[in-house]
């Protein structure tokens, strides 16, 4: 009897233990933050920001930074957006990476940003197959001019910069 009693109690513990496995849901990969940056190029559900195409699927999330959420077609060139993804990101160049959540970033500040990126795309654009990525902006208010530096996808052995005038809109230099 006392032998049956221990099996039974063996195997209860094996039950239990073997009940214990961690679920898919504990073995998804963390979420990291890309690098804040702004759009330059939106196709087939990809978002390119700086030197990362983000794939946008059914799962992502799309909210501007008061929690409203928006549309992949809400999305648009030169939006300045922080990026989320799940999983690492390719060694490739651009690398690729699963966005989990897109934040468009639609402060003052911002939005401003994005009138002087979107002007400098535009000018420097000959061509819609042209891709261009936006390594650094900077505004300099005593000057009345946002500096951007950009470098071209086809191109990527140098960068060149982009002046515009923060309250027009309009290119002052392109080097």
């Amino acid at each position: 009897m006392k032998k049956m009693v221990n099996l039974y109690l063996y195997l209860l513990v094996v039950c239990i233990l073997g009940s214990c496995q961690t679920s898919d849901w504990n073995k998804r990969e963390d979420i990291d933050k890309g690098e804040v940056g702004f759009i330059t190029d939106l196709d087939d559900k990809r978002i390119l920001i700086k030197g990362t195409y983000y794939k946008v699927n059914n799962h992502t999330y799309i909210q501007d930074q008061h929690g409203l959420n928006l549309d992949f077609s809400d999305l648009e060139v030169g939006m300045k957006v922080k990026p989320w993804h799940r999983g690492g990101v390719t060694e490739s160049f651009p690398g690729k990476a699963e966005a989990e959540l897109i934040l468009v970033l639609t402060d003052e500040e911002s939005l401003a940003e994005q009138r002087a990126v979107t002007a400098a795309l535009d000018h420097v654009s000959e061509a819609e197959s042209q891709r261009f990525i936006v390594l650094e902006v900077t505004h300099l208010p005593s000057e009345h001019v946002y500096t951007i530096e950009m470098m071209n996808r086809s191109n990527m052995d140098s960068s060149f910069m982009v002046i515009v005038e923060d309250v027009t809109g309009e290119i002052l230099y392109l080097k």
